[in-house]
């Protein structure tokens, strides 16, 4: 059940928060008072970010010119005339295109036409979610049956035997999944992760910022609310807020902050993977295996416990005395957990945070629906889906562009002379082992005996995780089959085909390209080759790339962590990463905001990297390539109207540069551009040769 409030909050992905610089803001309504007196939003050098609605507002006219800021000029017309929808802090050219894949997936689920298994499972998710009247009539009920559960518990040995428990569906303290071993490709291995942080950052509980302190008054206000509906006073419920609270502080001390995930090291730090026994001396009163062995995963051998000094902490929590302090913490976030999947006003709740995030109103219930329905039942969804629409012909066109892809980056290894021919040689063997995975996968997760028939949307939610716990349970420790498509933990975003996204996946040096990105400006059959290169052969230049960034290249092309470099070769490429770092590093934002380069610096490798790949694979098609046509359908796949909000919490969380970056910075790197539109020194777009950065 996890998974449906983590998606529903992933709605609007990257939600706007509030950082150290605004530590005094406290409340939505000051947040507006911040803006208009403490942020300047137009201070942004070497351009003003114009992705901000309120500084494209400030905008008359369109300039005469691309030559001062390319992004500015080329997206102009649709940065004047786009709008923010209800439930988003955000506009741009991906959710357009989810948008147009959104209304193709309303039409299959409420197409009485189709007939397979797996649209009536999808179609049935469908309706039981928009049964209000039906989950109002249940209310609070079936998460009275959980919390009572909670409640009941009188001694340590109680809690541990209800946690490990097949039939215990409350929150836990720690998660448990399946992913491929980065250290034995091929094989299945069992996952352990610490769990999600209300404050998101572990760094938030050591030092409040406003971004923290806002977030925990909005969760605090949500909880204390369903804990009332569950028959708490006000008093009970703000004391057990305040001891969950207290709580998760504790074990926030053992997880990794935000910045150290987006470290290229974070995939190093993490494969801590062991043998039963060795698992076995990690903690001495917390009894996480017995845990585990109770709900079903009895006779693993292989664990990677990513965060061990998380599990030690919890150790050092799980005494008799606190027995309480561990009670109130699950039931605060076993609130949480299910506020979205129960009555209207539980659901409604969530208002509150989106208060915080300077979120207006809520996405439409078709549209929520459909997206839960999409992550709940992906491969159903999916099939359903391709019912309606063949992916046949789509597949083949995309499979191809992602070949000749690959083929390119092979002849760029071959001539990169900065390279060892050690170094070169295994680096283009893990090109000649990338997987394809376009638009739609081979085979997809078997949850046999799936069944609705009867069921309430609360319930049908509890058989899906029941129905994916039983099949990740039956591969842990298994060969693990290549064309078998299933991504768990913080990547099961990327088992809804009907996303709009395309990923590289090195642990199984796979490129994955979504059905649901092939669309809008991103793709149509009838493209010029200008407009598709610059487009989705972009977009896929860009994740092929990854494979070669500071992080993915530390796996080798069987996707196992393996260091396959030589030393000097690594130093050169560590220099030449340096220098996009301190590029980035020297560019802010807004209200003297920087962006960080250490954060950065894998998405702009990769995209500078898919830049130069597909300009080079356009002047070898064509004699008379139309440069303008190639790079004003880049800009467009970057064009994009966000909260100042938003983009602030962009800049601390999320590891890609802001959107007016990816194009302005990316095409300053490339000769063709400046000679395209007569660029010279004194230009705003201009940039000196000897600045320019490539690592590829």
């Amino acid at each position: 059940m996890k998974k449906i409030l983590l998606f529903i909050l992933a709605l609007c992905l990257y939600f706007p928060v509030f950082g150290a610089v605004f530590a005094e803001t406290a409340t939505s309504d000051e947040v507006g008072e911040a803006a208009e007196n403490d942020i300047v939003l137009n201070d942004g050098t070497p351009w003003i970010d114009y992705c901000l609605r309120e500084n494209i507002a400030q905008v008359d006219q369109k300039p005469d010119s691309p030559k001062d800021d390319f992004f500015l000029w080329a997206d102009y017309d649709w940065l004047k005339s786009a709008e923010i929808a209800q439930g988003n802090y955000y506009t741009d050219a991906f959710l357009e295109t989810e948008e147009e894949v959104m209304d193709q997936c309303l039409e299959v689920l409420t197409d009485p036409t189709l007939k397979s298994g797996d649209a009536a499972l999808a179609q049935y998710l469908y309706k039981a979610c928009l049964d209000w009247d039906a989950r109002n009539a249940l209310g609070v009920a079936p998460l009275q049956k959980i919390i009572d559960r909670i409640r009941a518990v009188s001694t340590l040995d109680e809690l541990t035997q209800m946690l490990g428990s097949e039939d215990y569906t409350g929150f836990r303290f720690f998660q448990t999944d399946i992913a491929t071993s980065f250290n034995h490709p091929g094989i299945w291995i069992t996952d352990i992760r610490p769990i999600d942080l209300l404050l998101e950052d572990s760094a938030e509980y050591r030092e409040r910022t406003g971004q923290g302190e806002l977030l925990e008054a909005a969760y605090t206000e949500m909880i204390s609310k369903m804990l009332e509906k569950l028959g708490y006073s006000p008093e009970e419920a703000a004391g057990m807020i305040t001891r969950a609270f207290a709580l998760e502080t504790e074990l926030a001390d053992g997880i990794k902050t935000s910045a150290e995930e987006m470290s290229p090291d974070f995939y190093r730090l993490i494969n801590n993977e062991m043998s039963r026994a060795e698992a076995e001396t990690l903690c001495s009163a917390f009894p996480w295996l017995e845990i585990l062995d109770g709900r079903g995963w009895a006779g693993v051998q292989r664990y990677r416990v990513q965060q061990p000094a998380y599990l030690q902490k919890l150790d050092g929590i799980y005494r008799e005395d606190r027995l309480e302090d561990l009670k109130d913490f699950l039931i605060a976030r076993t609130a949480d957990l299910y506020m979205l999947s129960l009555d209207r006003e539980s659901y409604d709740l969530i208002g509150t945070l989106y208060s915080v995030y300077g979120i207006e109103g809520i996405m439409p219930d078709e549209e929520i629906a459909c997206r839960t329905v999409r992550q709940c039942l992906p491969a159903q969804t999916a099939n359903a889906f391709f019912e309606k629409h063949d992916p046949a012909k789509m597949k083949a066109d995309i499979t191809r562009l992602c070949e000749e892809v690959i083929d390119y980056y092979r002849k760029m290894l071959s001539g990169e002379d900065w390279l060892t021919e050690e170094t070169r040689a295994k680096a283009i063997e893990k090109l000649d082992k990338m997987r394809i995975v376009a638009v739609c996968p081979e085979k997809w997760p078997d949850y046999s005996g799936l069944s609705f028939e009867g069921l309430g949307y609360f319930d049908c939610l509890q058989e899906i995780d029941q129905a994916e716990l039983a099949f990740i349970k039956s591969l842990a420790d298994q060969p693990a089959d290549p064309d078998l498509w299933y991504s768990g933990g913080e990547d099961s975003w990327a088992n809804d085909i009907l996303l709009c996204t395309a990923a590289y996946g090195a642990e199984i040096n796979t490129i994955f390209v979504s059905r649901g990105i092939l669309g809008g400006v991103f793709y149509r059959e009838d493209m010029s080759e200008e407009e598709l290169y610059g487009a989705i052969g972009l977009v896929i230049a860009h994740e092929i790339s990854h494979a070669f960034d500071p992080t993915c290249s530390q796996f080798d092309a069987d996707g196992k962590m393996n260091n396959w470099w030589t030393e000097a070769d690594y130093a050169a490429f560590d220099a030449r990463a340096k220098k996009v770092i301190d590029y980035y590093n020297g560019i802010t934002v807004f209200s003297g905001l920087q962006v960080s380069g250490d954060n950065v610096q894998g998405e702009a490798i990769a995209d500078l990297g898919g830049m130069k790949c597909m300009l080079s694979l356009l002047e070898e098609k064509k004699e008379d390539v139309d440069y303008r046509t190639f790079f004003e359908s880049f800009a467009r796949i970057w064009r994009e109207i966000i909260t100042w909000e938003g983009e602030y919490y962009n800049l601390l969380q999320d590891p890609h540069p802001p959107t007016y970056l990816r194009t302005n910075t990316v095409v300053q790197q490339v000769p063709q551009f400046f000679e395209t539109y007569g660029i010279t020194e004194g230009d705003g777009m201009w940039l000196k040769p000897e600045d320019r950065i490539q690592v590829w």
